[in-house]
């Protein structure tokens, strides 16, 4: 298992130069960038180190192993294809030094630009963790998490969430709390909820800075990122660009104390109630560019942690570039064979159907 950070290894080569070390160490090399924990549900075993040949049953487990370590370097946990149950929140919250560059990554296996990927390869995560009381004052209901970021400098790439069975809960499959916290990247991630079934309330909700949603798909959930409160001042260095958003029966983005830095392109938002929600009093006029939002019931609204207040007024206006509001998006849905074969999804399922308004902007999960 690779445990050794990307500093250890440039270290010993420059003690391999000076011939304060002998060359056969050089041997060593591909162990020495940081840590890598499998988690695989179908043949792993909490008791087993995370390795590729021993992995771990649960997640609960590699994060218990990240955060139980103090040295620096990147970490990697990577998620094999099967159903995962969250009966309680996940913490990523530790005090190792990550960087832009040695980052908290936590991915499937098999991401969705690999060639032989399939939708059915995603891991499924879900949560059934018994709900506590909203941290909202004056609000009711109860309140769930998936994963709990404490951590700066931290990417979730290609995982599929599904909601919360509790009726009534909200339920944050990723939460990062702290305020100062900063660099969280959500990309190449699927969420689907039903409303009455397994629904979403939020899929991703940030404070802090540089929250960055990328290539993912929104699917009939509540709401769909809330960029959240910085520590002072506003938050800045954060972006949304090719996601696809349907269903959303609030709001397709939502905004708090958000520079004008906020980057906003290659969307599709359609079939929701708000497409931009704001804090009362944020006058921002934010740039939107080359995306389709259509088959919307309220275009910009004001609102609070309880909910939209209303629609904005007339001191409110967007920067727009190559915005269109018209027309009817159409999605791969199911493979048109019979019923009993649908486990073979298309590749492409969720996705605009080639040819057909939106195919162009290469919203959806993959980057390639």
């Amino acid at each position: 298992m690779k445990t050794y950070p990307e500093y250890v290894f440039r270290k010993l080569i420059l003690l391999i130069i000076a011939g304060a070390l002998p060359f056969p160490l050089f041997i060593l090399a591909p162990d020495l960038f940081g840590e890598t924990l499998y988690v695989d549900i179908r043949r792993g075993d909490d008791r087993n180190p995370g390795t590729e040949e021993r992995p771990y049953r649960t997640i609960y487990q590699a994060a218990t192993r990240v955060n139980s370590a103090s040295v620096g370097g990147p970490t990697t946990i990577k998620i094999a294809p099967g159903v995962y149950n969250l009966d309680r929140r996940v913490l990523l919250g530790n005090s190792r030094p990550y960087t832009g560059k040695e980052r908290l990554t936590v991915e499937a296996s098999i991401l969705p630009d690999e060639p032989q990927w399939r939708p059915v390869d995603m891991p499924v995560i879900f949560s059934s963790e018994e709900p506590g009381p909203l941290d909202f004052v004056g609000d009711r209901g109860t309140l769930t998490y998936g994963f709990q970021v404490e951590v700066s400098h931290v990417t979730f790439r290609g995982l599929k969430f599904l909601g919360s069975a509790t009726p009534h809960n909200r339920y944050y499959p990723i939460r990062r709390n702290g305020k100062g916290l900063q660099d969280l990247e959500i990309t190449q991630c699927l969420f689907v909820g039903d409303r009455h079934a397994l629904p979403i309330h939020l899929p991703i909700i940030a404070n802090g800075h540089g929250l960055v949603v990328d290539h993912c798909i929104f699917y009939n959930c509540k709401n769909t990122v809330v960029f959240w409160f910085p520590q002072k001042g506003l938050s800045k260095g954060n972006a949304m660009r090719y996601c696809i958003v349907t269903g959303s029966y609030r709001t397709g983005v939502w905004v708090t104390d958000t520079d004008e830095d906020f980057e906003f392109h290659n969307n599709i938002v359609t079939n929701s109630d708000y497409f931009f929600m704001r804090r009362k009093g944020n006058t921002t006029t934010y740039r939107l560019r080359d995306s389709i939002i259509t088959g919307i019931e309220f275009y910009s609204g004001i609102g609070n942690a309880g909910g939209p207040i209303g629609e904005t007024g007339p001191e409110i206006v967007y920067e727009e570039s190559n915005i269109i509001k018209e027309g009817k998006i159409r999605f791969v849905l199911d493979d048109p064979r019979p019923a009993e074969l649908s486990i073979n999804l298309p590749r492409n399922y969720l996705h605009v159907a080639p040819g057909t308004l939106g195919s162009n902007l290469g919203a959806g999960l993959f980057k390639e």
